[in-house]
């Protein structure tokens, strides 16, 4: 790590801080009465089972001097280590333990070479979609760590216990285990699908004899979905136009993923040069982090009305798209890439503002939305397509290219 890095790291944690202590980050995302509120609610219910209170309730949760909030996470979660101590360590230091990890890692991996990538790494982390992981430090932090991580060490066996654990608290990090994949270039399809089918057999296993409690989670999650503000998924446009013309929301909900499938289709095809190019990347720790981490952006943005703290997983994309950039200077694709990447990361501060005084009134009981907030969630939605689409293409390529390589090695 270069002296230069290491400043800009320290640069960007100080802004961090300050921003995390600070009434002006409240004009730009929904501050909780709490810093890191969304990580100290796990720390309750590790609490109540420690106090052998039953979690798998709808009823209010009474734990000695604290109602707690319906337990929401997998089964496997409650095995963590837990005392007094263990709860001081957790709450006061760990939150801000993963911030300096999060932020001198990520610098360190990114490792900007000019302006605009430098531009580029400084609003990844202070636009208000990563200060919003930072100040309520969702579960989140600690997948984006391992990701970033577990492309660079040889223990492949902690990558796939991690990617265990974490599918059993949380489902979509099952896509940690795709690193079988990629993690030894010789490794034979035969031998990934032994392991993969070996990992796959554990979770199961671990949730049919923890059967009652993952019931329990499947039956009465919590929502958790993100409406109309801090939105990041392909159902935005769909929940804008549901909103205006009062057309039944699943119409538009099929007419904009099949458009999104179509225009995707046609973006591949367009670009399909790129997939020569790709075969040198392949194998490589910055690739692998973007195809590990793309698949996370494909469930949440696909699949789920995710908040837009799970944009943070775009940074784990910048390294590969700064290195190919650097290679192919003249690469129209990438250049246009880098550009909606800055264009949208400046867009979102202006997005945070107009959420947080969005001016929201209610008229016969029914919540009436300003155009200018409607045009603004609008614009999101946009630039979230444009940018999907591009990530998504570049991320189907790689992986026919890595299916083709274990396939003919077979």
């Amino acid at each position: 790590m270069t002296l230069k890095t290491i400043l800009h790291s320290l640069i960007i944690l100080i802004l961090v801080l300050f921003l995390l202590q600070s009434d002006y980050l409240k004009n730009f995302i929904w501050a909780a009465t709490d810093l890191f509120v969304d990580f100290k609610i796990p720390l309750e219910w590790l609490r109540c089972h420690d106090l052998g209170v039953n979690l798998l309730t709808l009823e209010a949760l009474n734990c000695g001097d604290k109602v707690v909030s319906q337990f929401n996470y997998g089964y496997i979660f409650l095995s963590l280590p837990y005392n007094e101590f263990l709860d001081t360590i957790y709450r006061n230091y760990v939150p801000w333990i993963l911030i300096v990890l999060i932020i001198f890692l990520s610098t360190f991996t990114i490792n900007p070479k000019n302006k605009i990538e430098f531009i580029i790494l400084y609003l990844s982390f202070l636009n208000p979609s990563s200060m919003l992981l930072f100040e309520r430090m969702q579960l989140d932090a600690l997948f984006y760590l391992t990701i970033l991580l577990t492309t660079y060490h040889r223990v492949y066996f902690i990558t796939w216990i991690l990617g265990i654990i974490f599918s059993l608290i949380k489902f979509y990090p099952v896509a940690i285990l795709g690193t079988v994949f990629l993690e030894d270039k010789k490794r034979n399809l035969k031998n990934i699908l032994i392991i993969l089918l070996s990992l796959l057999f554990l979770i199961f296993f671990y949730m049919f004899i923890n059967w009652e409690s993952y019931s329990f989670m499947l039956n009465n999650m919590l929502p958790g979905k993100a409406g109309y503000h801090f939105l990041f998924s392909l159902n935005g446009i769909a929940k804008i136009l549901n909103y205006i013309f009062e057309i039944k929301y699943q119409f538009f909900l099929l007419t904009t993923y099949l458009f999104f499938f179509y225009l995707l289709k046609k973006m591949i095809s367009k670009n399909y040069s790129l997939y020569e190019i790709f075969k040198s990347e392949i194998y490589e720790p910055k690739s692998n982090i973007f195809v590990i981490s793309g698949y996370f952006l494909i469930f949440l943005f696909i699949f789920v009305s995710s908040y837009a703290y799970k944009e943070i997983y775009i940074i784990l994309l910048l390294p590969f798209i700064f290195s190919f950039q650097r290679k192919y200077p003249n690469n129209i694709f990438f250049k246009n890439l880098i550009r909606l990447i800055t264009l949208r990361y400046i867009f979102l501060s202006i997005y945070g503002f107009l959420n947080v005084h969005d001016g929201i009134t209610f008229t016969n009981g029914e919540r009436v939305f300003t155009h200018y907030f409607l045009t603004i969630i609008f614009i999101k939605s946009i630039l979230d397509w444009i940018l999907m689409l591009m990530i998504f293409s570049i991320l189907f390529l790689k992986t026919k290219i890595i299916f083709n390589n274990k396939f003919k090695s077979n």
